[in-house]
């Protein structure tokens, strides 16, 4: 049975389309998933993310331990800030991509991915409960919401009495408003300008009916997905896999410290010289390319897979990414999608996807 998150009943009186995700009933859509994006792009929307992964790394040692798993310095990151990067196995391969932030000089909040939830847990635990270091999930303790768009900020006070228009990019702040303590972080997923609003379960409940009132429009998975194509991030379990490293992804700037973390030696040999790497492409028509399905060159001979493709919005075309041959993951190689019925015309572009909006 799927999870529910604590925002369930919410999702249900709202009449939203609810899928399984990772584990957890998720709304998909509310009123449209076009509606949805444009008011992330144009204003402000809202995001149930209490599915995401949790967790709190603390002690003593829980520096060096955190260290030995994570691909980004932890060691230069300060009090009240966060960063992105990896978990690796011995092979280099994506156990997850995460943000840590550091709540304390011993105290860590990882943030991951939810259907990751569990074997990431089993791999902290394994690498990072070790004597001075303790780990813990913090599914019930915690919850999340995701306020993002230009009108984020505005809309952050306006609602909860929160002034967050001098915190910046990837950095937090703790603050108790109506009744609540909140933790406040300068991140998304989306693009644009925006807030993750970390809290209680009852706090976040609280929250998202105050956002919805002040006419919030709640966004689900479908217009999350388009939104963060468009900016040209990362979905584990499409471009982010086990059989896939950092640098085939072209994500080798997350992984660039000295200090050795699991998976990094391989990690640098694979870097060297990838068998593939992940590349965007546009789409000649308005047709969508899918999940796995075949890339080609000119000849019509296989040279990849897609690993997500959606209709974008605001660029007003079809988009993607593929794993290719390095060789054609070159911008402006010509391609063709293989849809199981014809082959669809495309070309490799480069990111961010918003840059090339159809004029």
């Amino acid at each position: 049975m799927a999870l529910k998150t604590p925002l369930y009943s919410a999702h249900v009186a709202l009449k939203a389309r609810m899928v399984e995700f990772g584990g957890w009933d998720m709304p998909v859509q509310y009123d449209s998933v076009l509606a949805e994006h444009n008011a992330v792009r144009n204003s402000v929307g809202l995001f149930d993310t209490s599915h995401m992964s949790l967790f709190a790394v603390e002690g003593s040692n829980s520096l060096d331990a955190l260290s030995r798993v994570v691909t980004q310095d932890l060691r230069t990151l300060a009090i009240g800030a966060c960063r992105y990067g990896f978990m690796l196995d011995e092979s280099g391969g994506v156990i997850d991509d995460l943000i840590v932030y550091r709540m304390g000089e011993e105290s860590w909040l990882p943030v991951a991915n939810a259907g990751t939830a569990q074997s990431n847990f089993a791999w902290l635990k394994q690498h990072c409960e070790i004597p001075g270091s303790t780990v813990r999930y913090l599914r019930d303790e915690m919850a999340k919401i995701d306020l993002q768009g230009p009108a984020a900020i505005t809309t952050l006070k306006g609602v909860l009495n929160i002034n967050a228009t001098t915190l910046r990019r990837f950095r937090w702040v703790k603050v108790t408003a109506s009744g609540h303590e909140w933790l406040i972080s300068r991140t998304g997923y989306t693009g644009e300008d925006g807030i993750e609003i970390y809290a209680s379960h009852e706090a976040i409940a609280s929250a998202w009916n105050a956002f919805v009132e002040a006419g919030v429009k709640p966004c689900g998975l479908g217009a999350r997905d388009t939104l963060r194509l468009e900016a040209g991030f990362p979905l584990y379990g499409h471009e982010l896999d086990l059989t896939h490293s950092p640098a085939e992804a072209g994500l080798m700037r997350y992984a660039r410290k000295e200090e050795p973390f699991i998976g990094r030696d391989v990690l640098l040999q694979r870097a060297v010289s990838p068998e593939l790497l992940l590349a965007p492409f546009l789409m000649k028509g308005r047709q969508t390319a899918r999940h796995n399905q075949p890339v080609l060159n000119a000849a019509h001979e296989t040279i990849g897979l897609v690993t997500s493709g959606t209709y974008a919005p605001t660029v007003g075309r079809a988009i993607g990414f593929a794993y290719l041959n390095p060789t054609a993951a070159v911008a402006g190689t010509p391609l063709f999608i293989d849809n199981g019925r014809t082959h669809l015309p495309a070309v490799v572009t480069t990111l961010p996807f918003l840059n090339q909006q159809e004029k």
